[in-house]
C-alpha cells in the first residue's frame, strides 16, 4: 500500500516545526527516525493530513549523562547511538540492556529512542523503560516548555500524551 496524500514539512529549526505543528494542530505528525511511522502510513493505520520531518534539525541527536541528572538524550538520538554511549551506560545501564533488545540493528541504526517512547508501544521495550525509572519527558511548543512524568505520559496503547519536541530523562 501507499499512504495517504499529505502535506510534508521539512522545518530547519524547533521554533520552526513547532510553529508548523501549532497550525497544523492533530492532522500532523512527526518524523523523526521513522521506523515506527512509515509502517503505519503505508499500511494506511495512520493518515495524517502533515508530516513534520524533524530530520534535518541541527544538534536534536545528543545524549548527556550524569548521577544527579540522569540519561537525557534528543529527539533525533537513534537506539544505537544511545545504547553506544559510555557516559550513558555508566549512570544508567538498564538503557544498554533493553536498547539491544529492541527489534533488530537495522531498525536500532535507524529508530529514534524518543520515538518508540512517543508510540507508546505497549509491547516495546522503551516505554516500560522510562515507565520502570519514573522518567520524564521534556516537551516543547509554542506554548514553552513542560514536563511530563512518565505515568502521565501514557493515555492508552499506540496514545502518548506528549507534543514535540521531546527529550527524555532516565
Amino acid at each position: 500500500m501507499k499512504p495517504s496524500p499529505l502535506t510534508y514539512h521539512r522545518p530547519r529549526s524547533i521554533d520552526e516545526a513547532c510553529e508548523i505543528l501549532a497550525r497544523v494542530a492533530h492532522e500532523g505528525k512527526v518524523l523523526a527516525g521513522g521506523q515506527s511511522l512509515i509502517p503505519l502510513l503505508s499500511m494506511r493505520l495512520a493518515a495524517p493530513a502533515h508530516l513534520v520531518d524533524i530530520g534535518s534539525i541541527p544538534r536534536l541527536d545528543s545524549v548527556s549523562a550524569s548521577s544527579e541528572l540522569g540519561v537525557t538524550f534528543d529527539a533525533l538520538t537513534t537506539h544505537t547511538a544511545l545504547e553506544a554511549d559510555l557516559s550513558a551506560a555508566r549512570v544508567q545501564p538498564l538503557l544498554g540492556r533493553a536498547l539491544r533488545l529492541v527489534a533488530h540493528p537495522t531498525i536500532r541504526n535507524r529508530g529514534t529512542t524518543v520515538g518508540s517512547i512517543v508510540h507508546a508501544d505497549p509491547s516495546a521495550e522503551m516505554p516500560a523503560v522510562l515507565a520502570l525509572l519514573s522518567g520524564t519527558l521534556t516537551v516543547r511548543s509554542v506554548r514553552g516548555v513542560r514536563e511530563i512524568r512518565a505515568d502521565e505520559l501514557f493515555a492508552g496503547p499506540l496514545e502518548s500524551t506528549s507534543n514535540p519536541t521531546r527529550s527524555p530523562r532516565v
